[in-house]
């Protein structure tokens, strides 16, 4: 099974099953148009997602829609991966003109990608970023890292997508290993196959989504703790990032956010 797509309930062993699945629903649609050539959408109930680029160079990929925002700066590096850079924005700072400090970085896929990749940067856009595991543990106390072998502690993210981007030794990518802490998690059904995932809120080092198959773990009854009250589980392992741009307030038109019919974000 190809593990991004079992993430949001999409388990299919080719790319193409799962294209020609979402075609059969009747609801993949035309998100937008580059270079002649459409980009093809389908949305789950679920928030499960697929972005086909029907155009050269072609791709598909997996992502999410639905989970929290943050305030990012997005820089697209080619029609499907894009660097995020997540600034810990706020009015006070906005107020005075000051440039919000960058809090983390990651590279992903952009849902919108092909539609920005010939744009300027945008600036402190509101972006709906997610994590779709791969390859993930998940131990409900923090002590149990060193155990297993793991010497990051919660809160960490390292950008592999990035930091191979910076070196130029491979294609772009948007692998990332992560140790988090989750504050909340909840059980998705796709509606497409009827597949369960989960889907838990992550707040550091920054808010996203994390995207795991329902497979790994019982992750309801591992966040409920012997006396019956809520805990948070950390979750260790490998992740592909990928993100939503929200079209910011006041965006019109068909474009929106980027497309050179309004303005995005900014201070």
């Amino acid at each position: 099974m190809i593990e991004e797509l079992k993430s949001v309930g999409l388990a299919f062993p080719r790319w193409q099953d799962a294209l020609e699945t979402a075609y059969s629903s009747g609801q993949l649609f035309v998100s937008g148009e580059v270079r002649g050539g459409q980009v093809l959408q389908y949305d789950d109930a679920s928030g499960a997602r697929l972005v086909v680029m029907a155009v050269e160079p072609f791709g598909t990929f997996a992502s999410y829609f639905g989970g929290v925002s943050t305030s990012a700066h997005v820089s697209m590096v080619d029609d499907i991966i894009g660097v995020i850079d997540v600034v810990d924005d706020s009015p006070a700072l906005q107020t005075s003109g000051q440039q919000a400090p960058v809090v983390a970085s990651v590279a992903a896929t952009i849902a919108q990608g092909p539609m920005l990749s010939d744009e300027p940067p945008l600036e402190y856009q509101q972006v709906q970023v997610s994590a779709l595991a791969t390859s993930v543990e998940v131990f409900t106390d923090p002590s149990m890292l060193t155990a297993a072998g793991i010497t990051g502690t919660p809160g960490t993210i390292e950008a592999t997508g990035l930091t191979d981007l910076n070196s130029g030794s491979t294609s772009p990518h948007a692998s990332a290993s992560i140790v988090v802490e989750t504050s909340a998690v909840g059980r998705r059904t796709n509606q497409l196959t009827g597949q369960q995932f989960w889907a838990c809120s992550v707040h550091a080092p920054f808010d996203f989504t994390l995207l795991i198959p329902a497979d790994v773990a019982d992750i309801a009854s591992l966040a409920i703790d012997d006396a019956g009250a809520p805990r948070s589980l950390i979750i260790a392992g490998q992740v592909q990032f990928t993100a939503t741009v929200v079209d910011a307030p006041g965006c019109g038109g068909s474009g929106g956010c980027g497309s050179g019919g309004c303005g995005c974000g900014g201070h």
